[in-house]
């Protein structure tokens, strides 16, 4: 009994043993299996995923001007998914986890900037013949540079907008500050008018801005500039003439004369309103013509030849060194035109038109017209003008009893009409 009681005791505590190993070996996969492969974990897994594809899809430029607001659906689902992962595994490694969903959810945005960039309108330019507007264009932002053939322009002028077109572009040329593309906007084909006016407030005359602003849209990046007032100054606003009396003394005068008129230099400005009787202002990029004639009464003295004014430079017919040599640069400092006869003269600084050539040079009256027209885009057609009056007079001894005295001198002076 007794030996037999002890057998079975050994026995029993063998099996008990057996039976304890097995168990063990059979809980430690169940475990682990739980940790690394349950349903939080791979819930959160896939949420994960579908934040990443949904990522790179709204952070795309075009959607993100349009919808910034889809951004935060990621950032939502990518917090759900963080929030099952970190729970899964006991609230552990919370920093890298943390680092590892910064991650994703930055990465979208990060592969979209090495192919995309902002557009910057970076100068403003004339051409030489002044006929376009010359746009400089350069990307920053993008590592790997964008791919894209055209550009929608729009232009606006005093607040409407006066030009529209999608145009090829791209960004295919470099310089010393990096890699550009040009835009070439035809003037005429938008121009409406001056890029200033006068504006009246009270008795108070001032010039203010109308500016031209042009837009560029370029893929999703967008960029606005003013254009240079100076460059859009086209259409005549206000024009002055004048002329200046050649003075002659001693031999060069008839009848003995102590002084006479021996001619008149002429001259005249096109060009921007100007306050009071100030000459109109500088327009170097305008294109006109100007018809210049000084009457006597109804009968014309002096016709001087058909300027032709195109981006600064100014030609006329010289008649063979007649009207002085057919052409003159304007417009850079100033707006005068002169327009030289076939004599110099150093007093007036200028070559003037004999009186020998004048076809009347009668005492009396003479007013100087000056016409300035423009074609369209420029001007509707209209004609500004401006005359002024001169007094060609004789002045002399008035004598004494039956001597009627001799005339001593000549005159040629301004009136305000005849």
């Amino acid at each position: 009994m007794s030996d037999g009681g002890l057998l079975q005791k050994a026995i029993e505590q063998q099996s008990s043993s057996q039976d304890e190993s097995v168990l063990v070996a059979d809980v430690e996969p169940s475990d682990s299996k739980a940790g690394f492969l349950s349903g939080p974990i791979r819930s959160g897994a896939g949420l994960a995923v579908l934040a990443l594809v949904i990522s790179f899809v709204v952070s795309r430029p075009s959607i993100q001007s349009d919808y910034a607001f889809l951004g935060l659906v990621p950032i939502l689902i990518l917090a759900i998914s963080f929030y099952l992962v970190w729970n899964a595994i006991g609230r552990k490694q919370t920093a890298a986890i943390a680092v590892v969903y910064l991650l994703l959810a930055a990465s979208p945005y990060l592969v979209m900037s090495l192919s995309s960039g902002e557009i910057d309108i970076s100068e403003s330019e004339i051409s030489g013949d002044s006929s376009t507007i010359i746009l400089t264009i350069r990307e920053s932002g993008a590592l790997f540079g964008s791919s894209f053939n055209s550009a929608d322009v729009s232009i606006t002028y005093d607040g409407s907008e006066v030009y529209s077109d999608s145009i090829a572009f791209s960004i295919n040329r470099e310089d010393g500050y990096g890699k550009y593309g040009e835009i070439s906007l035809a003037v005429a084909d938008w121009y409406d008018g001056n890029a200033v006016q006068e504006s009246k407030i009270g008795d108070i005359v001032q010039i203010v801005g109308v500016p031209y602003v042009v837009t560029v849209d370029v893929g999703s990046s967008s960029d606005s500039i003013q254009l240079s007032a100076r460059h859009l100054q086209r259409t005549v606003e206000d024009v002055k003439g004048e002329t200046s009396g050649a003075m002659g003394y001693g031999n060069d005068c008839e009848s003995s004369k102590d002084s006479c008129i021996i001619g008149v230099a002429l001259k005249s400005w096109s060009g921007l309103d100007a306050l009071g009787d100030n000459p109109p202002g500088a327009m170097p990029y305008a294109d006109y013509t100007v018809q210049a004639k000084m009457y006597y009464g109804s009968s014309v003295a002096i016709s001087y030849p058909l300027v032709t004014v195109v981006n600064g430079v100014a030609e006329w017919d010289s008649g063979n060194g007649e009207f002085g040599g057919g052409s003159a640069l304007i417009g850079e400092d100033g707006s005068e035109l002169p327009m030289p006869g076939s004599v110099d003269s150093f007093e007036l600084n200028t070559k003037y038109v004999p009186i020998d050539d004048w076809a009347v040079s009668d005492f009396g009256c003479y007013h100087f017209t000056v016409e300035t027209t423009q074609v369209s885009p420029w001007s509707d057609g209209s004609i500004v003008s401006h005359t002024s009056f001169y007094e060609y007079t004789e002045e002399g001894d008035s004598g004494t009893g039956d001597d009627p005295g001799e005339p001593t001198s000549e005159s040629w002076t301004k009136v305000t009409s005849c």
